[in-house]
């Protein structure tokens, strides 16, 4: 069965179809486009993470490898638990060069911490470590020797603190030369058994010493080697990863605009489908359409006998329409020949009764003029009264609304005197406390006098033991440095107590103000709440009065309204009377008034009927 056969049913149910099928085949096309973007977008911002994740464990590298001390060690174990955990997931998450990167700073943290716990054994000052061990031994072995041998020593001591200070083979051979030059100095005084013993317990601590700085040098130049290495491996696995990065970004792009090119050719072939068919369904309709649209016309233009043509093979909608059509044309001409001999009758009827009408219209208009004068004066009554009972209820509210507003005021005055009560309450407890905060300030002045006195005596410590260190000469110098803080931290401890009673003193004037303040507010609360006694006794009388002249309102309210409800009655008793008058006149003119019409109806419809062809 071709489409040109196919009713017009039909043929909207095919263009339905091949619609849904279109577009179910477009949003397909679209999730799968959709798919493959999602995917590159997944890429990209996995790659995305790599490069973050990388980037921060190479600033973290660099910033631990700055620190030192306890600190540095907290921080390393900080380090490796965090970046052990981000590099597995790098690795499970199909990064290959993850696992060598962990390899790498795991053998990076490893040899820091040795490097860490070398310097820790060394001692980061001269009274830690293996540092206060040696500065032991060389003082117990100074405070022994003679004044001629200080020279020999003071070498010695030097090529020491070169030792800590450079670190270096060629001062660890400066050390072992100045020692066997003292050594050779005591043989030649023959002060060697004396000083044998001292002297090799420095040697044996200055070997555990340089034994422990040349680990450390080795354990440093391993970490370094290593921060080398890693740095080399995050940069280029960064290179790799942002390449990566780029080429994913690439197939991005591709894939949108492949999904773009593709979703719009299918939206278009679809849409060129669909209008297709909707055009050859719109053509055979119209056809249809004008030819039924003909016959219409003539049959309404009074051509009963016209027939629409219709298709005995097809029967389609339109064919359904012209058979319906005729049928109705031919049950209208029998319906138009009966109307023709009922109407002729209706015209004759029509006529008896309009004229009866006319006596009865002539009739009720009379009765009703007169009803109408009667409610018109009870009507005035009625208002009247209703006007008076309206003055009343409007006095009488006006009466509640001022003793109300009465009431009211009686109470926010109760409550200004509640509040002003608390308020008289706060400022004596705030006077008391004032009062304590002024004794404090009191006993502030005399703790600072006693820190002034303290801090006096101290200066002249301090200067006395600066005097001392002067005599002492170059034994006494650390002494005279301490000295000087502690003069210089007496003089700041005057300059601050100063100040403190500076602001102890101003504090005192402000409180003693602020006392004065209080005073002057208790003896204004003292007034209003005097003030308001009497103000809650006048609004008493006035709510009294208000009270007497509503009830009097009241009672001249229930009067009126009496009055007003029996003229009321009157007046509705009229009206209905009036209106139940009105409405027969009224029935009696539409009765005529349709009589007429049916005498012009009958007439009309008779030369209507005369027009068509049955």
């Amino acid at each position: 069965m071709s489409y040109l056969k196919l009713g017009f049913k039909q043929n909207l149910l095919l263009v339905v179809i091949l619609t849904i099928l279109g577009f179910a085949a477009l949003v397909t096309l679209s999730i799968s486009s959709l798919s493959k973007q999602s995917a590159a977008a997944e890429q990209v911002d996995l790659l995305g993470r790599w490069v973050i994740d990388l980037s921060n464990i190479k600033s973290d590298v660099s910033n631990v490898s700055r620190l030192d001390g306890a600190r540095a060690k907290e921080v390393l174990v900080t380090l490796q638990e965090e970046k052990a955990s981000v590099l597995s997931g790098l690795s499970d998450q199909g990064m290959e060069q993850a696992a060598e990167l962990q390899d790498t700073l795991g053998s990076w943290i490893d040899v820091k911490k040795r490097l860490l716990e070398t310097s820790d054994s060394i001692g980061r000052a001269n009274d830690q470590g293996q540092r206060a061990a040696v500065n032991e031994k060389m003082d117990a072995f100074e405070r022994t020797l003679f004044s001629f041998m200080r020279q020999p020593f003071r070498v010695l001591k030097d090529s020491v603190s070169q030792v800590l200070e450079q670190r270096t083979p060629e001062s660890f051979a400066a050390y072992k030369e100045a020692a066997a030059g003292l050594r050779t100095s005591l043989v030649e005084l023959d002060f060697l058994e004396t000083f044998d013993k001292p002297l090799t317990e420095i040697e044996t601590e200055m070997d555990k010493l340089i034994d422990l700085l040349e680990r450390q040098n080795k354990a440093a130049a391993e970490a370094e080697q290593y921060l080398v290495e890693l740095n080399e491996e995050v940069s280029t696995d960064l290179d790799m990863v942002l390449g990566q990065l780029a080429t994913a970004r690439n197939d991005a792009n591709q894939a949108s605009t492949t999904a773009r090119t593709t979703i719009l050719a299918a939206g278009l072939a679809v849409s060129l489908v669909v209008f297709l068919l909707l055009m050859t369904t719109w053509r055979k309709s119209t056809r249809a359409l004008t030819a039924t649209l003909d016959s219409l016309e003539k049959i309404a233009a009074g051509d009963l006998q016209q027939r629409l043509a219709v298709s005995e093979g097809r029967q389609d909608e339109f064919d359904r329409l012209g058979v319906a059509v005729n049928n109705l044309t031919e049950q209208l001409g029998g319906v138009l020949n009966g109307v023709k001999g009922s109407s002729e009758q209706l015209q004759r009827m029509s006529s008896e009764l309009s004229q009866t009408l006319k006596v009865q219209i002539s009739e009720s208009e009379q009765t009703e003029s007169e009803t109408s004068s009667v409610a018109a004066a009870a009507e005035e009554i009625s208002q009247t009264v209703l006007e008076m009972a309206s003055a009343s209820e409007e006095t009488n509210r006006l009466s509640n609304q001022a003793q109300d507003a009465t009431e009211k005021g009686g109470a926010v005055i109760t409550g200004a005197l509640g509040s002003l009560e608390q308020i008289s309450d706060l400022f004596s407890r705030i006077h008391e406390q004032l009062n304590d905060l002024n004794a404090a300030s009191g006993r502030v002045d005399g703790v600072t006098e006693m820190i002034n006195g303290l801090a006096e005596q101290t200066n002249l410590l301090a200067l006395n033991a600066a005097i001392e260190a002067a005599r002492a000469g170059e034994a006494g110098r650390g002494f005279s440095v301490v000295a000087d803080e502690v003069r210089a931290l007496a003089e700041k401890t005057v300059s601050a107590t100063s100040s403190i009673n500076e602001i102890n003193t101003n504090m005192q004037v402000q409180m003693k103000q602020i006392l004065g303040a209080m005073e002057n507010g208790q003896n204004q609360v003292s007034q209003s709440r005097s003030q308001g006694g009497e103000a809650i006794q006048e609004m008493s009388h006035i709510r009294a009065l208000f009270g007497e002249v509503s009830d009097r309102n009241q009672q001249q309210a229930a009067s009126i309204e009496q009055i007003a409800a029996t003229a009321q009655s009157i007046a509705h008793s009229m009206n209905a009377v009036l209106d139940n008058v009105s409405r027969g006149s009224e029935r009696s003119r539409e009765i005529g008034s349709f009589s007429s019409d049916v005498v012009g109806h009958a007439q009309g419809l008779q030369g209507m009927i005369s027009r068509f062809k049955c």
